[in-house]
């Protein structure tokens, strides 16, 4: 969900000196979309780890139930299903 920059702004103005508030948005919403980029691929990083640790501690056997049970269940625990 994307915040509403001017409105944002508008609260945050406390001295309403700025010029340019489409320039002021505009930049709001680039940065915005920056850091969410970042987020994300700190998630699919984060995601692809994890997905390697589930092939890896399946392969060597050390859980109960069998490797894609085990995957399957670690997969819903994550949040990836």
């Amino acid at each position: 969900m994307k915040p509403d920059f001017e409105k944002l702004m508008k609260e945050h103005n406390v001295h309403g000196m700025i010029l340019n508030n489409n320039g002021i948005i505009n930049a709001l919403e680039k940065s915005y979309e920056l850091g969410k980029l970042e987020s994300e691929e700190k998630y699919n990083k984060l995601k692809n780890t994890f997905l390697d640790l589930l092939d890896n501690w399946g392969d060597f056997g050390n859980y109960n139930l069998d490797k894609n049970q085990m995957k399957e269940e670690w997969k819903q625990e994550g949040g990836l299903l």
